[in-house]
């Protein structure tokens, strides 16, 4: 089989992960708002390029959201902070039933592979200070090697939290009454068999191995797919 390329984009491909779970009474409105108003609203900010929806499956925080922008610096912008700053009249409703917010803007470091999956594999992680380039390493030419072989694989991606682009409490965070979490590090594998990917990645994934890289590993959902839009 024949490897398909790396690709790298620090200065070009920027993300925003959300993943959080929500109040039962609101989730109907919840994900009329998403639909209808949310997404549209980002993907109106100059610099959103993508927005992608999906819903858990099993454990883990119950939605998640997936944002692909030109660079990290659109989530410092004007536009995209004015967003922030006077949340809608829904946006105020809605706000206060999300529950266990996640919400990283990332870099997208290093990619393998093509595509969008019908499901997602999500790998949070964390490398011990001064390990960074071992844990770098370790996942391009270890671990992505064999998970790469799988049928069930399409693309997998890292993503490093920038706390700079991340930024601090808003009146969106306000409105959700608790501060957000963030990740450090995010592994995201593309996949068409979310179970074949999962066998996969924990075959693949040797703790003694990571371990030496210098690599901590977090929690690890799957996710289905169930939106998609391009701005």
């Amino acid at each position: 089989m024949t490897p398909t390329p790396d690709q790298t984009a620090p200065d070009t491909t920027g993300i925003l992960l959300v993943l959080n779970d929500i109040a039962a009474a609101t989730e109907d409105e919840f994900n009329r708002w998403y639909q209808q108003q949310h997404i549209p609203e980002r993907l109106g900010v100059p610099g959103f390029r993508t927005a992608r929806r999906y819903r858990a499956l099993g454990s883990g925080p119950a939605y998640m959201a997936v944002y692909e922008c030109d660079s990290v610096g659109v989530l410092g912008t004007k536009a995209y902070l004015e967003r922030l700053a006077h949340p809608t009249e829904w946006t105020t409703k809605i706000m206060p039933s999300f529950r266990n917010m996640l919400r990283s803007a990332c870099r997208q470091t290093w990619t393998q592979g093509t595509g969008i999956g019908g499901g997602a594999i999500v790998v949070q992680c964390k490398p011990l200070p001064g390990a960074e380039d071992a844990s770098r390493r370790w996942v391009k030419q270890d671990l992505a090697q064999g998970l790469m072989q799988s049928a069930g694989t399409v693309r997998m991606s890292l993503w490093e939290a920038d706390a700079a682009a991340t930024g601090g409490p808003s009146p969106e965070m306000a409105l959700r009454g608790r501060a957000d979490r963030s990740a450090d590090w995010v592994l995201f594998l593309e996949t068409i068999d979310a179970v074949q990917t999962a066998q996969a990645l924990q075959a693949q994934w040797s703790a003694p191995a990571a371990a030496q890289a210098g690599l901590v590993l977090g929690a690890c959902n799957s996710y289905q797919l169930i939106y998609a839009r391009a701005a």
